[in-house]
């Protein structure tokens, strides 16, 4: 939960920056290996792992890491099961998100929106440009093997001067990006920023399978709950009793 509140922050950092001014700005929040977009034929099961690190003056090591399975399959459905136990599975043909609660056995069913674009060739779209004053240079890394699939790296530098935000010399803030153009997602991401420590994204043992196709499934004994764009809930609408299927990951 901490990890996941630390994700969250760095998420809106962009966002209280407009109220509260530019220093937060600066801060860079590292990518997710599933994104909204849609990739078909690309099937996969694969470990996410976050890590944090940062060492206060005092010598004090605050250390987070978070683990959750993910899965693919070729029609372009992902599923999240987070370390918690808590499932998210994201159905693009019908618009979708599905949240599986297995201590309460209820699955939350939310309307997201429109089906979402296809994506099967290209890579990610790079990440947005800061909207500070900062400097930002770009490098384009050799392209390597990175936790055993080919990626394509990236390496941003950004400087924020000295006084811009009270500091007495130059900050370099060094993020690193490993995309994998063919399976469309993100591999490994790094952060070092002298002001909050270390951040790792990173997938892990991913192997390029069909998962089994009940876990997109909701399974029978799971009571569901329907919520509307506005919020109503409806449980168990005709149509969304429970599949067959089972939590089970693979």
């Amino acid at each position: 939960m901490k990890m996941r509140g630390l994700m969250i922050w760095l998420a809106l950092a962009p966002l209280y920056a407009q109220v509260f001014g530019p220093s937060i700005s600066d801060v860079r929040a590292l990518d997710e290996g599933l994104t909204n977009q849609v990739v078909r034929g690309k099937p996969f099961t694969a470990t996410e792992e976050r890590r944090s690190v940062q060492v206060l003056r005092d010598g004090t090591r605050i250390e987070n890491a978070q683990t959750n399975r993910i899965f693919r399959d070729s029609s372009g459905r992902t599923r999240v099961d987070d370390m918690n136990g808590t499932a998210t599975i994201l159905d693009p043909t019908t618009g979708f998100r599905t949240e599986l609660n297995p201590s309460t056995k209820t699955a939350r069913r939310v309307m997201v929106g429109v089906r979402l674009p296809v994506i099967s060739r290209g890579g990610p779209p790079a990440p947005s440009t800061p909207t500070s004053t900062t400097a930002e240079t770009t490098e384009n890394l050799k392209p390597q093997t990175v936790n055993g699939v080919k990626a394509q790296g990236v390496r941003t530098t950004m400087t924020i001067p000295k006084g811009q935000i009270g500091n007495d010399r130059d900050i370099k803030v060094v993020t690193e990006r490993w995309v994998s153009s063919d399976l469309q997602i993100l591999i490994k991401s790094t952060n070092t920023d002298p002001r909050f420590g270390n951040t790792i994204y990173q997938i892990t043992g991913l192997a390029e399978r069909e998962p089994d196709p009940a876990l997109f499934q909701i399974p029978t004994d799971f009571t569901v709950v329907q919520e509307g764009r506005g919020g109503a809930r409806s449980p168990n609408p005709p149509g969304l009793k429970g599949a067959r299927g089972t939590q089970k990951s693979q």
